[in-house]
């Protein structure tokens, strides 16, 4: 089980993103829903009017517009600041520590992946950086 699982920290973080005043003005438009995954750990996320009006740590049966997905090791690399949320979504290796001899330059590869409706999620963009830096000041 990994930190999403946590029913207090879904608590803290849903209230966070209702605190949030940037997320709220970039979800006001928004009627849909967003997933979070970490390994096989889930947490939905309804959002009406900018504002989180709902959530739950299973799959909604109504699915969700988009999703954010990744391993456990992807999501503490955001959480521990060691990694930003762009270098962890944004197609491609910024970091090369791990390849001096930049073998893996141009890979398409993603850390966290977005799924589902890519047009809402392009939409949502910074909404997504809000929520993805709420829930690293939430989990710290």
């Amino acid at each position: 089980m990994s930190f999403l699982s946590d029913p207090t920290l879904q608590q803290k973080f849903v209230a966070a993103l209702n605190a949030n005043a940037a997320f709220v003005t970039q979800t006001t438009v928004f009627d849909g829903s967003i997933q979070l995954e970490v390994d096989s750990d889930c947490l939905w996320l309804k959002i009406y009017k900018g504002k989180v009006i709902d959530h739950q740590s299973t799959p909604s049966a109504f699915g969700y517009t988009f999703k954010l997905c990744g391993s456990a090791a992807a999501w503490k690399l955001l959480l521990s600041g060691e990694r930003t949320w762009a270098d962890l979504t944004y197609p491609g290796k910024r970091r090369f520590d791990d390849d001096p001899e930049l073998t893996r330059v141009g890979e398409p590869h993603c850390d966290i992946r977005i799924e589902g409706n890519l047009v809402e999620a392009g939409r949502l963009t910074e909404a997504t950086f809000e929520l993805a830096y709420t829930l690293r000041a939430v989990a710290a």
